[in-house]
């Protein structure tokens, strides 16, 4: 969703890098024996340089699954420097109370408001028919030329089948209001 010209480690007061645990490794505990996270496994925190919205090439139809990442996550699963660079480029746009798939919801529907596409699907998590989400949609519903929600199954069943993990899901389809 960002585009950057560079990036760079974020040092903390005595000039080291900021590190944090990388979200995925584990060890066994000593006691239990349970995996619980190990953290001696860092992953360095980045600062962006210059960010920008991130160009799209161009297309007749934009369709995708984006990662499922709450607001709340976003910082653990893209790290702080990616998160507020992210933050900072779409600053007014998308609340940053909004999940991750809401600014590649804005993205595909600034895209279709300019007349680049003719329409976008997604799946996404089915928190986007909650308020805090719903504010980027309302925005281009209610544009002057605005665009429609042609398709939406706010809260459907989803089993992943590699891990079996079990979700709730939405899907949506936009395009250019053209009068009914």
């Amino acid at each position: 969703m960002l585009s950057y010209s560079d990036r760079e480690p974020r040092l903390d007061a005595n000039g080291q890098p900021v590190t944090r645990w990388d979200g995925h490794s584990t060890k066994p505990h000593p006691v239990t024996g349970q995996e619980v996270p190990d953290e001696t496994a860092r992953t360095i925190t980045y600062d962006y340089l210059d960010p920008k919205p991130a160009t799209w090439p161009e297309a007749d139809f934009i369709v995708g699954n984006p990662p499922f990442v709450g607001n709340k996550r976003m910082r653990e699963a893209l790290g702080d420097g990616y998160t507020e660079a992210l933050r900072k480029v779409y600053k007014g746009a998308v609340p940053e109370s909004a999940d991750f798939v809401m600014y590649w919801w804005y993205k595909a529907a600034e895209i279709l408001a300019t007349d680049k596409t003719e329409r976008f699907g997604f799946i996404t998590t089915n928190s986007i028919t909650q308020s805090f989400n719903r504010r980027v949609l309302q925005a281009f519903m209610e544009a002057k030329e605005p665009i429609s929600i042609t398709y939406a199954i706010p809260d459907h069943p989803w089993v992943d089948s590699g891990d079996g993990a079990q979700v709730r899901i939405a899907m949506t389809a936009g395009e250019r209001y053209s009068g009914w």
